[in-house]
């Protein structure tokens, strides 16, 4: 076993990871990525994601300005937002973020009189995949930026476990290489988990094969308190076959120099969501799109996982083809384009909620443990959001640093974790693989916690968890007993995360005795802002867990209503 020391590790090396490295760094403060995949190479990082223009940049005005507040608030995280951090967040954006990405040289697509192209509409958006600032050379920006400063990476190896100190606060993670087998403990006087959203918990889902909940189930099993887990976002319109592909989308949101965009089809051949008819302003397409389609399930006329269709039809090839890669699946499926609709299905997209944290600092509830990006429960997604939340932490981490605890991990904890994981890879159990029952998970969770939820339902996936913890881990029948590149093992090691963060989902979507925005309970179909407009806070106790509601401040924008059927919210 290894053992490696130095200020601050962070586990994750998506944009909320790197920029904070990046920022430590630049502080003189010694920083370690440990990272599942490759820095910049995984994760959310080979799709991510919209950078939509802030404030008074590139040309917005002050409506803008307050269009965009309003969207990130209202639209995209149904008011369940710190709204002064929203603000912060948005003049950060615009005075920082954009500057320094074409310093570095991540140019934004100009036309020809040299304005930036973006999608028409109130909230404008510079995101396009062929527009080269989003995933892929956004990141590899970044994975630049981090080898260029000498920043120490632990690439392909996984955290397993927060190691705390006897005073309770987190100083350190242990570690698996898993192409070498290799244990390293990292001791640090600061741990910041940026491993993004747990995307990879359902049968559909747009997250990557290493996207399954560990910084959740990390995080809980050492004490952090979580916040709103059950909210879940949807894509509507990913492809339904083949099942590969699921991440692929031709989805109705205005397209990038065009004021049309994809149309979506009922299995009657009904158009039922246009983008310029049913949402022109672009505020909440997300939370539209699947109410809209909702509507058509519960008619017999569509199903979440397929039997109704999308398509650009409504468009000329050489409008699509200018400023996206939509077209890309047509051809390269043999398809016609653009006349020929597609089957398209609902994939998990990213989870709203997370750990809580104070967005000050990026604290969470346990001392020494920081949390940047998709994993915290205090905004839903966007890239920028994410970068800016490596700016606080850092800014948090920094001015911390002097106080926080050096000492060393509980040695009996480093044992027991290296057992356990011992334990994982030489299971010679008579049950199923790991993976089998990865998609065991994912199955029930899509099957009982998909998008339209009942307290019936969610109770018997809670059920089914327990049969799963009890009987099926303990049972699994590992073949490969190597040390090296052994995903078997890797896999088993990520079901008993997945199983844990599922449970603690499933408890917090039976808490919230409402639907808003895309969280959908059959058996409490209203928005109750009266009751329910509030963080739903989970926190570890002796014998389980409480739930407790935190109100919202809300100084910038408040709902118009107490109490509405969602599917008639604009958001």
């Amino acid at each position: 076993m290894r053992m490696v020391t130095t200020e601050v590790v962070i586990i994750g090396g998506g944009a909320a990871g790197c920029y904070a490295a990046l920022n430590l760094n630049r502080r003189g403060i010694k920083s370690l990525i440990v990272c599942k995949g490759m820095v910049g190479k995984s994760g959310a990082s080979l799709f991510a994601g919209n950078l939509v223009i802030s404030g008074r940049l590139l040309g917005n005005t002050e409506a803008n300005a307050r269009n965009t507040a309003e969207f990130l608030i209202k639209y995209h995280n149904q008011f369940l937002i710190d709204q002064n951090w929203a603000r912060d967040c948005g003049q950060w954006v615009e005075k920082v973020y954009y500057a320094e990405l074409e310093e570095a040289g991540l140019y934004l697509r100009r036309d020809d009189a040299g304005d930036v192209v973006t999608n028409p509409g109130a909230i404008r958006s510079v995101a396009a995949n062929t527009q080269g600032n989003s995933g892929v050379p956004f990141m590899d920006l970044r994975r630049k930026q981090i080898i260029k400063a000498r920043v120490p990476r632990m690439e392909e190896t996984v955290a397993t476990a927060l190691l705390r100190r006897p005073d309770g606060s987190v100083g350190g993670v242990f570690c698996l290489d898993h192409l070498t087998g290799e244990y390293t403990v990292v001791v640090a006087r600061a741990v910041i988990m940026a491993t993004g959203y747990s995307d990879r918990l359902y049968a559909r889902s747009t997250g990557t094969r290493e996207m399954s909940a560990d910084g959740i189930a990390m995080a809980w099993r050492a004490g952090a308190a979580l916040v709103n887990m059950e909210m879940q976002w949807w894509h509507t319109n990913d492809l339904a076959h083949p099942p590969t592909w699921q991440r692929i989308q031709i989805y109705p949101n205005p397209i990038l120099g065009s004021e049309k965009s994809a149309r979506m089809v009922n299995s009657e051949g009904e158009e039922f969501f246009n983008q310029q008819q049913d949402d022109p302003l672009a505020f909440g397409p997300y939370t539209l799109q699947l109410k809209a389609l909702a509507k058509q399930v519960r008619a017999g006329k569509a199903r979440y996982e397929g039997g109704y269709y999308a398509g650009f039809d409504n468009c000329t090839a050489a409008e699509v083809e200018a400023y996206t890669t939509y077209a890309k699946a047509y051809h390269q499926l043999g398809l016609r384009f653009p006349e020929q609709l597609l089957e398209t299905a609902v994939t998990a997209h990213y989870r709203q909620g997370g750990i809580d944290v104070d967005t000050a600092t990026m604290r969470s509830s346990v001392p020494g443990l920081y949390v940047a990006g998709g994993l915290g429960g205090h905004s839903n997604g966007l890239i920028a959001l994410a970068t800016y939340d490596g700016k606080v932490v850092a800014d948090g981490v920094a001015g911390d640093l002097p106080n926080l605890g050096d000492g060393a991990p509980v040695e009996q904890d480093i044992a027991l974790e290296c057992n356990r994981l011992d334990a994982l890879r030489n299971s010679s159990g008579t049950g199923m693989s790991p993976i089998k029952v990865k998609e065991k998970v994912r199955a029930l969770m899509w099957d009982k916690v998909g998008v339209e939820k009942t307290t019936a339902n969610m109770n018997s996936a809670l059920d089914d968890l327990g049969e799963i913890r009890r009987d099926w881990l303990p049972d699994m029948r590992i073949s490969n007993r190597t040390k090296s590149a052994n995903y078997e093992w890797l896999d088993a090691i990520d079901v008993v995360n997945m199983v844990d963060a599922c449970e603690l989902i499933i408890h917090s979507s039976l808490e919230r005795k409402e639907s808003r925005g895309p969280f959908f309970r059959l058996d409490f179909p209203l928005t109750d802002n009266g009751k329910w407009l509030v963080a739903n806070v989970l926190k570890k106790t002796d014998n389980g867990m409480r739930f407790e509601k935190r109100p919202y401040a809300q100084p910038l924008f408040k709902p118009d209503f107490e109490t509405r059927d969602n599917f008639e919210v604009a958001w």
